[in-house]
């Protein structure tokens, strides 16, 4: 018998591409990070390669929750399920060295999330007192810090969300960057996250690593960052701005223990996520911020497509996968009891490209600011609890920081 050899086709190729580079161990894009923050980008990378495993992260897990809370935390005056305050950890006790005690998670299921995060807001002093404060108490347990900003107009002094803020901002982005006539108020922004994050540091002094997800859900209408709103702003204007944030923080500032993480929100295809995307030299994680509105909508199908092509952006270029945030809105948990085996473990479950996602992070549970409390996990004694404990955390999939191990090692 004589064998022919037959060229491989571009479909072979390129799968064996995405093989090559997802299983090589990525380097941070700051050729110069610290070797903490290079471990804990490689063990992401090994997370996401690993269709068995999955980290479990929560927003703000130890700044609030919905559970009810105890002296000193400060009560929120909103309430759920009829007559449950929600908590807040309060300056004071930063101030005082108080235990992050209370997690909504951890009350529920007897362990913490494996990845917590915060939000700069406005950088004013006494909330980055208490931030740093918790910062470095859940990096001190080995958990995962990420961090985001929910910034206001920079230039209108407004809200970050477009339709609460009723300023003439046209191409806002745009005079942000450098030569326009805010930068200089942009650039005081980064030195304050600068000047945070060269100071965040653990007992042996050495600088913690943190996940940046800047100018979250760029593609969306709703913040003065995003596209197809009032600020007129273009897919360009945005990629220069997220190029301009690394390159200053990088390689101005000398910033050396972040990676950074794109998370556009719902897209349409490839194409249309790429629209923001800055390019490989800036970017450590890809990753989406996908909402379910309720039961049936969006569809688990179109969940399920999305995280898909997210692993294929990411694998494609050695980055590493994950979905950002997450969660059914409205409430939803108290009807959609089974929402995160149903809607989210069994969807990644399902498709072998999907499941090759390094983390899962829920919103915060959180009792101000909204009229209401609104729930994205349950917490201890909400009518969720026993599904999201039997049916998501007992699960072998999912890890939370019992089992991770030492991910800055």
């Amino acid at each position: 018998m004589v064998l022919i050899w037959q060229p491989p086709t571009e479909r072979l190729l390129q799968f064996l591409l995405c093989w090559f580079l997802g299983s090589v161990a990525p380097s941070p894009v700051d050729q110069h990070a610290t070797e903490e923050t290079k471990l804990l980008c490689a063990n992401m990378k090994t997370f996401a390669n690993d269709a068995n495993k999955i980290i479990f992260g929560h927003q703000e897990d130890t700044w609030l929750g919905a559970s009810g809370g105890r002296a000193p935390y400060q009560y929120s005056d909103l309430k759920h399920n009829g007559s449950i305050n929600g908590w807040i950890f309060i300056l004071q006790q930063a101030q005082a060295g108080d235990p992050d005690a209370l997690s909504d998670v951890l009350e529920m299921t007897g362990q913490r999330p494996a990845l917590t995060g915060f939000d700069f807001f406005q950088l004013d002093d006494d909330h980055m007192f208490t931030m740093s404060y918790l910062a470095k108490l859940a990096h001190a347990k080995g958990q995962i810090i990420t961090v985001t900003q929910l910034l206001d107009n920079p230039i209108t002094n407004g809200s970050a969300w477009v339709e609460k803020d009723h300023g003439q901002f046209p191409h806002i982005v745009r005079r942000l960057l450098p030569g326009g006539d805010f930068n200089h108020v942009y650039r005081q922004n980064l030195d304050k996250i600068a000047d945070w994050a060269l100071n965040l540091k653990d007992s042996k002094g050495r600088l913690i690593p943190i996940i940046y997800r800047a100018l979250h859900e760029q593609k969306g209408e709703w913040f003065w960052w995003g596209l197809n709103n009032k600020a007129h702003n273009t897919p360009q204007d945005v990629q220069n701005l997220y190029r301009y944030l690394v390159s200053y923080l990088r390689d101005t500032k000398g910033v050396h223990n972040i990676l950074y993480a794109i998370c556009p929100d719902k897209f349409k295809d490839e194409a249309d996520y790429l629209k923001v995307y800055p390019g490989d030299n800036y970017v450590d994680i890809i990753g989406t911020d996908y909402y379910f509105d309720n039961g049936s909508h969006p569809s688990t199908e179109d969940f399920k497509r999305t995280l898909e092509q997210v692993v294929d952006i990411a694998e494609r270029r050695g980055k590493t996968a994950t979905l950002t945030e997450t969660g059914i809105r409205y409430n939803g948990l108290d009807k959609v009891h089974n929402f995160w085996n149903d809607h989210i473990l069994d969807v990644i479950k399902s498709s072998p490209r999907a499941s090759r996602i390094a983390y899962v992070y829920a919103w915060s549970n959180h009792c101000f600011g909204q009229g209401r409390c609104e729930v994205y996990i349950p917490y201890k004694g909400h009518p969720s609890e026993k599904y999201y404990v039997n049916n998501f955390f007992k699960d072998s999939m999912t890890y939370f920081l019992n089992r991770i191990g030492n991910i800055f090692s």
